[in-house]
């Protein structure tokens, strides 16, 4: 594994420090979180993605828990949303404190951008659109 810069490092603390997503969905703030690098078709098979594509999920929703991400996957996405939607919520929720406007947050709006891409993508794929 690499070692993570320190802007990967101040990322992944921030991300961190926003509780579990999926928590702070149903109610729950304060819930401490683990840090999972999403992965999808544009990652290769048994690579982590890089440092800045990580969400914030608790270890019942991420990997052990009956509808954890890594328990169901499939489930999960359906009921909380793609990886990529649950990045885009992530970023939104970091703002412009992410990375204190240094490198990765500058790329922010242009990474959104390509979310919106392919969540745009993916609904049609999906027949949602």
């Amino acid at each position: 594994m690499s070692t993570k810069t320190k802007l990967e490092k101040q990322h992944l603390s921030k991300v961190a420090r926003l509780g579990c997503l999926i928590c702070l969905k149903e109610g729950n703030p304060f819930s401490p979180a683990e840090l999972h690098h999403i992965k999808d078709v544009a990652t290769i098979a048994g690579q982590r993605a890089n440092h800045f594509e990580v969400i914030p999920l608790c270890i019942n929703h991420h990997r052990i828990g009956k509808e954890s991400f890594h328990e169901n996957s499939k489930g999960f996405s359906q009921k909380w949303g793609s990886q990529r939607e649950l990045l885009k919520e992530t970023l939104e929720l970091l703002g412009d404190t992410c990375c204190q406007n240094k490198g990765h947050c500058e790329k922010t709006p242009l990474i959104n951008k390509v979310l919106d891409v392919q969540l745009s993508r993916e609904s049609a794929e999906n027949g949602l659109i």
